[in-house]
């Protein structure tokens, strides 16, 4: 379109130039709960001024602007203040907060109104503080670090031209095609077609950028409602796992006390999970002993549940700290390397047999409560003592 005189070719080319010319002003911290995928490009602190550009002499030598094809990230905005930006009703922080944009997060940039940015982000419209934004260049190099943008096929086909003025047709996309889109020119976008590029009419695509967009204060809510659904269904789920392996560990010990086949009177209370605790400790403290040094290892643990001066239960007598070594944490639980035998089981039936046996009131070893190797023990400490195997119990 030419214009009617130079004097009005000049003006209409200086407002378009302020048109064309916001300020991308310093970054802002902020919180957010809600994150996008992370960048590495970096953006320094001082007033910039955007990348909008317009080459003044020859919008008066000709009277007009030559419509070009831009990047995908032109009239976009990027939040960049970590980790989330508060988008206002007004360009007043006075105002009701509507939503948020996580960092790194894409919106329109419908206005700029001083330090203040009206925005279009998915279904939320409101106002963003101008410094808590990048424009044009920088959101293009912060948005192509996050991923590609794309173009998927909305109508029942859409028609493809190798250019923007559509005189050229090359092809036709059936609806769901997906594209990756590269360029914006009037109402054309430009997406990869083979090794070129082909145009397609931005309404009869969709446009979804890697950066995602904002969420109102109504989805931060169902977001939150969701993911504490989620929590619980995940906590329920592990609880119920837990529930049925504990099931399928008493029923595997109770099976195998059954193969046992030793005639089973407990003189004490003892559950099938301690009747196994009790194996795997004869296991690990004599496993390769006679089956005479097993039940009296059995029976040491038994006679300090008897005893006032130990704990009441097989359980806080085999992990009391310091007393049967390597088989506690130190702080009443198993050890990883003993919670690995707990789990294999103890490696000999025999094992099972002496602490079922012991229960039963088989006793070899009279009220003695402790033992060691014969090979460290010091005779002359002991009131009275018995040697079996390779241990001495006194």
């Amino acid at each position: 379109m030419k214009l009617r005189s130079s004097k009005a070719a000049i003006c209409t080319g200086a407002a378009v130039v302020m048109f064309l010319m916001p300020v991308v002003p310093e970054v802002a911290v902020a919180k957010t709960t809600y994150e996008q995928p992370e960048s590495t490009v970096q953006f320094d602190t001082e007033l910039r001024q955007a990348s909008y550009t317009v080459n003044v002499s020859d919008i008066v030598a000709t009277g007009y602007v030559e419509e070009k094809e831009t990047g995908m990230y032109a009239g976009m905005a990027i939040a960049i203040a970590d980790p989330y930006t508060q988008v206002y009703a007004m360009a007043d922080e006075n105002s009701e907060v509507v939503g948020q944009m996580g960092q790194n997060s894409i919106a329109s940039a419908e206005e700029i109104v001083g330090e203040w940015t009206k925005i279009v982000s998915g279904n939320l419209t409101g106002f963003v503080k101008t410094s808590e934004l990048c424009f044009n260049e920088e959101a293009q190099a912060l948005g192509s670090s996050l991923g590609d943008v794309s173009a998927t096929v909305v109508a029942d086909s859409a028609a493809l031209y190798l250019t923007a003025d559509k005189s050229q047709a090359a092809d036709f996309a059936a609806n769901g095609t997906q594209f990756k889109a590269v360029g914006k020119k009037g109402s054309m976008i430009a997406v990869e077609y083979g090794e070129s590029k082909a145009y397609v009419y931005a309404d009869q695509v969709s446009i979804e950028y890697a950066a995602g967009t904002g969420y109102t204060n109504e989805e931060i809510e169902n977001i939150k409602a969701e993911e504490e659904e989620q929590r619980r269904q995940a906590e329920e789920a592990e609880r119920e796992a837990a529930r049925k392996a504990e099931e399928e560990r008493t029923a595997r010990i109770e099976a195998a006390m059954t193969d046992v086949g030793v005639s089973y009177n407990p003189t004490m209370e003892a559950s099938a999970e301690e009747v196994w605790l009790l194996a795997c400790v004869i296991d690990w403290e004599s496993g390769w002993e006679p089956y005479e040094g097993k039940l009296a290892v059995a029976n040491v643990v038994l006679n300090r549940v008897r005893n006032s001066r130990y704990d009441n239960t097989i359980t806080g007598v085999i992990y009391a700290r310091s007393q049967f070594s390597g088989v506690s944490d130190g702080y009443g639980n198993a050890s990883s390397t003993f919670q690995a035998r707990l789990d294999a089981g103890p490696r000999t039936q025999e094992c099972l047999e002496a602490a079922m046996e012991a229960l039963s009131g088989v006793n070899n070893i009279g009220s003695y409560t402790s033992f060691r190797s014969v090979s460290i023990a010091n005779y002359d400490a002991y009131s009275s003592f018995t040697i079996i195997g390779g241990h001495v119990f006194y």
